[in-house]
């Protein structure tokens, strides 16, 4: 199927504004990478009801739970305007996507310095408001407690998601998994080897590269 021209465009000045900063392409669309390994930053030039031009999503999504798919979980819409595209303008529809770049490399990079280890990340993880927060919300606050020695404050976040009440599927899968972590959190030493396992998974449902996953630094 040949691609769109304002398609083209948003790609061509992403590959250009990204590639010095590793942040790679999610195949042919309109989505790019930050990879860290147990975190992921998206970034997508996501379209609106088949118009010509495009809007800005930029998130963080954690790899420690197991999807094939990509969420944003810290993160999502930017406050920025859709931008059309207007063959008659074409200057301006290129200078909006260059802007909408370097606001992406501003919040990749404040990224990579708050989530630059599980003790830096945190902070910004326990005092985030997640979608859903009772139970993805305590679900990760729980991880990063966990992960980082705090079993009891772990266990206190997970009891949160357990004793949550929303009778879905996708609820009952994680609170099947949340009651098998804690089977799993003798020491922070197992319950890490654990997390690492779910996200060496994770990653190839996903289909992201395999890499040296660290998360006791």
């Amino acid at each position: 199927m040949k691609q769109a021209e304002h398609s083209k465009i948003i790609n061509r000045i992403a590959k250009e504004k990204f590639k010095p900063f590793g942040i790679t392409q999610k195949g042919q669309s309109r989505i790019w990478l930050d990879d860290r390994g147990w975190y992921t930053t998206i970034i997508e030039f996501q379209p609106y009801r088949g118009e010509k031009g495009t809007t800005l999503n930029v998130g963080v999504n954690f790899h420690w739970y197991e999807h094939d798919y990509f969420s944003f979980d810290i993160g999502s819409r930017q406050d920025v305007d859709f931008v059309n595209f207007d063959e008659d303008n074409i200057e301006s529809f290129k200078k909006n996507i260059e802007e909408f770049c370097d606001l992406c490399l501003k919040i990749v990079l404040e990224n990579r310095t708050k989530f630059k280890s599980i003790y830096s990340a945190k902070e910004h993880i326990l005092n985030h408001n997640f979608t859903s927060d009772g139970f993805w919300g305590n679900y990760s606050k729980g991880i990063i407690c966990g992960l980082t020695g705090n079993l009891y404050e772990m266990n206190k976040y997970f009891d949160k998601l357990l004793n949550g009440n929303h009778p879905v599927k996708w609820v009952e899968e994680l609170k099947l998994f949340t009651n098998y972590l804690k089977s799993k959190s003798v020491t922070q030493e197992t319950f890490t080897n654990e997390i690492v396992k779910v996200i060496i998974k994770t990653r190839k449902s996903k289909k992201l590269s395999e890499i040296e996953i660290l998360l006791n630094e």
